[in-house]
């Protein structure tokens, strides 16, 4: 049969669409998936059916994102974050007690591959398609001596634990654990200072990239917790080598937080006048709530006592809203912030102000989480509690009235 000119016009021209959607659908395909974070690795004389986990982390907090089972001493991840730019991941073997450093660098497009002989991972090779874990591998090869120690008693001290929780046992018996149990700690305190002591001395003879950064955070703790003047003058000698760049990464703005402390707010303060964000995006500011008692709660979504305190801080914005408010301020992502808050179904004031732990986190100096303060109706900090117990936030409330009623 022949075909008329415009019939056979007709089909080039479907057949060209055909291709084109073709060639798209393909292309949107490999699109998404140059788009995944691959990490794939192979053991030897490790047993199989042991779970790997892996960790995402978003500034300090992690979030389990993935797991697999070895077989063959083989695993892979392939994963979509929702995370920007470059963070770090970590692998974890919980059923040994194993944890290791969040020692992979990742962002969309990452391609790991990881081998070595055993669980102690101090001895893994890992090659990635991302520049920066080549800085990451002269750090861990520097401290590669003091990473298999700590594997070692990590181990150790995770069995001797499980072995003391799960029997009964003499007294004797119990000396003995509990002793060694000191000693191990004890070993790993010094082995974290020796380790420390080497990555400082490579942030000398360094180009500063994230890696270098990320060694650089310790330094700048030191200066803040310890009002260290040595570490502070080290701290802020190294940070001017940083390009800007890298002070806006996560943990530059920490460094300058810590290096340059903000304003703290004391009790007897007025509350700041910070823009805070709730998940929809809508702006709001403590202040805005003079007038009634806030209670502001610090949490964050892998702090378990933080989520224990939910039911009862429902129950004070419920029944207390004639004269109180509860402000939920997460320290977590936007990400992480917006899941937890949906799974754990937040229906009072739940806000963020996007700064992980360098905005208003550094304002209230909030070193452990859950942490309290109580607002008076004139916008006053009258009173603050770390931790949290059931019934405990209904006595601090009520406590705290009652001592600052006129």
């Amino acid at each position: 049969m022949k075909l008329k000119n415009n019939d056979m016009m007709r089909m080039k021209s479907l057949l060209m669409v055909a291709i084109a959607l073709t060639m798209g659908i393909a292309s949107c395909t490999t699109s998404s998936q140059e788009e995944n974070i691959v990490i794939e690795g192979k053991l030897t004389n490790v047993p199989d059916s042991i779970i790997l986990e892996l960790y995402e982390w978003d500034g300090n907090v992690g979030n389990r994102v993935a797991t697999d089972t070895l077989i063959n001493g083989k695993f892979r991840f392939d994963i979509k974050t929702n995370l920007q730019g470059l963070h770090t991941a970590s692998i974890c073997i919980y059923s040994i007690g194993l944890k290791t450093s969040d020692f992979l660098w990742i962002e969309p497009g990452t391609r790991i591959r990881i081998s070595g002989n055993g669980l102690d991972y101090s001895g893994w090779n890992i090659k990635s398609n991302e520049k920066v874990q080549k800085s990451e591998n002269i750090f861990c090869e520097a401290t590669k001596a003091e990473d298999s120690k700590l594997h070692q008693y990590k181990t150790e001290l995770y069995t001797m634990i499980e072995a003391f929780n799960n029997g009964e046992r003499s007294e004797e018996e119990n000396n003995r654990v509990t002793t060694r149990i000191d000693e191990l700690q004890k070993l790993q305190n010094t082995l974290y200072t020796e380790k420390a002591q080497k990555e400082e001395a490579l942030l000398e003879t360094m180009i500063p990239d994230e890696a270098w950064v990320k060694r650089l955070y310790p330094i700048s703790r030191k200066a803040k917790l310890l009002n260290d003047s040595l570490a502070q003058a080290k701290g802020v000698r190294l940070y001017e080598r940083m390009d800007d760049r890298l002070k806006r990464t996560y943990f530059g703005q920490a460094i300058r937080t810590n290096l340059f402390p903000p304003q703290l707010v004391l009790i007897g303060d007025i509350v700041p006048d910070i823009e805070l964000k709730d998940v929809s995006g809508n702006t709001h500011r403590l202040q805005d709530l003079k007038g009634k008692y806030i209670l502001i709660d610090f949490w964050s979504s892998g702090c378990f006592p933080c989520i224990q305190s939910f039911p009862e801080l429902k129950e004070i914005s419920e029944s207390m809203k004639d004269k109180l408010e509860v402000v939920s301020i997460s320290e977590d992502g936007e990400h992480i912030w917006k899941e937890a808050s949906a799974k754990h179904n937040l229906t009072w004031n739940n806000w963020n102000d996007l700064q992980k732990d360098n905005g208003i986190f550094a304002r209230f100096d909030i070193r452990t989480i859950p942490h309290y303060f109580l607002v008076s109706p004139e916008g006053k900090v009258i009173s603050s509690q770390i931790g949290y117990g059931k019934g405990s936030l209904f006595k601090f409330i009520e406590k705290t009235i009652a001592e600052h009623r006129p």
